[in-house]
């Protein structure tokens, strides 16, 4: 859409076509890019945007915002389950349900926001959230990491699932995916602000509360923060597609500023990996941390390359881009040779888990630099990078598939 208002920014036709076809999306990005241009039809526009966001804000703003107070209040009182309900073990609950009850909640309004009416999906949603419930729910909660790792994995399926509701289930649609990648940037950003809010709230209401020897601590946490922490990602969606300019032009600086201090960070880990007394190869907990610390790093990758400048030809941050992904694959690297001489001694859930996905992120990553390779060196378009992060997608799907329905009955729930 971006590339379509530039390269038609003054076609008076054209333009009115692509807002048409997609009003949202439009706004979006020709309030991201029209400070570059001066002419009048461009004027025209932005003030044709303003005046239509303040009368759409005002026709959807008592609706929509009904629907969010009421999905994130049926959301909280499902979280509340234990405490409405104590027979019910608290600790179990939350480990094997909180996940499909938050995911639930932003994933409804996500059928609410894209109008989504087919009968054939709606059913199926429903259909796999009761299958995935029953399915936990029976699934051994004490002394079985294969079962562990199920629970661990369930969010991810539950984040691809809200993904095909970003997509209408047009799962075929390649841009679709990247813009969803590119949502979630901004979705994690604009909850983060809101959750901030929230902290500074909170200390300031336990503050006053305090000085007037009135202890609200416990009731406040239990209903009013828990409140605001599930309902938080629901408010962050309602406010993206509200203004959809809020977090477009913060998410580019996050994604510049931290990218170069990732890259100076894992240069010095790395050096310091080298002179470490410490024996990877025996350090479990160490390659849990490798682990982690690839999936941020590869979603830093996919997060930084979904907001670069695609207009700029030998971006300097496609440089920083690719010397983080080929440090990140020499640290790789190692890591997969440590977990490769820990499952000589014998397969496990938990070896079996961490190798494969290791080999996944590894080969990713291959094709993510490769494709930024060719991009700074032989110009090729950034599109090939976007399109290597979004095509990787349904084999993550298929293993998380795996880790949660079939992993369990092949270690016999050990």
């Amino acid at each position: 859409m971006e590339q379509s208002i530039i390269e038609n920014i003054d076609n008076p036709q054209m333009l009115e076509k692509l807002y048409r076809e997609n009003k949202q999306e439009f706004s979006k990005y020709f309030n991201k890019i029209y400070e570059s241009y001066n002419s009048d039809l461009v004027n025209f526009w932005k003030l044709r945007l303003s005046s239509e966001q303040e009368t759409g804000f005002k026709e959807i703003f008592k609706l929509d915002l009904l629907v969010v107070i009421f999905i994130s209040l049926i959301t909280w009182l499902l979280v509340k389950i234990p405490i409405i309900f104590p027979q019910i073990q608290e600790e179990t609950f939350y480990i094997k349900d909180l996940a499909i009850i938050v995911f639930n909640g932003i994933i409804l309004y996500v059928f609410w926001q894209n109008r989504i009416s087919n009968k054939k999906n709606i059913i199926l949603y429903f259909l796999t959230i009761l299958i995935l419930l029953f399915y936990v729910n029976f699934l051994p909660y004490q002394n079985s990491d294969s079962a562990m790792l199920a629970f661990i994995h369930v969010p991810l399926l539950l984040w691809c699932i809200f993904g095909l509701s970003f997509l209408s289930f047009d799962y075929k649609n390649i841009t679709q995916r990247i813009n969803f990648i590119r949502f979630n940037g901004e979705l994690l950003i604009m909850s983060g602000l809101i959750l901030i809010a929230g902290g500074l709230l909170t200390a300031i209401t336990l503050g006053l509360f305090a000085s007037i020897e009135m202890d609200i601590e416990k009731f406040y946490f239990n209903y009013v923060a828990a409140l605001g922490a599930v309902a938080s990602p629901i408010i962050s969606y309602y406010l993206i597609r509200l203004y959809p300019n809020i977090t477009s032009k913060i998410a580019p600086v996050i994604a510049r500023v931290f990218t170069p201090l990732v890259l100076i960070t894992l240069a010095i880990y790395l050096v310091s990996l080298i002179f470490s007394n410490n024996k990877i190869i025996e350090d479990r907990d160490l390659l849990i941390v490798f682990n982690f610390m690839l999936l941020a790093v590869l979603a830093l990758i996919v997060f930084s390359v979904a907001e670069l400048d695609k207009s700029k030809e030998k971006n300097i941050y496609i440089l920083i881009l690719l010397a983080l992904a080929l440090l990140t694959i020499i640290i790789n690297s190692i890591a997969l040779i440590a977990i490769i001489a820990r499952v000589a001694n014998g397969f496990t859930p938990n070896r079996t888990v961490v190798l494969v996905s290791n080999i996944l992120i590894f080969l990713n990553l291959i094709l993510i630099t490769r494709s930024l390779y060719l991009s700074y060196f032989k110009s090729h378009s950034l599109d090939s990078v976007e399109k290597a992060v979004v095509i990787y997608l349904p084999i993550y799907f298929l293993w998380t598939i795996i880790v949660i329905f079939i992993l369990p009955f092949v270690f016999e729930f050990k």
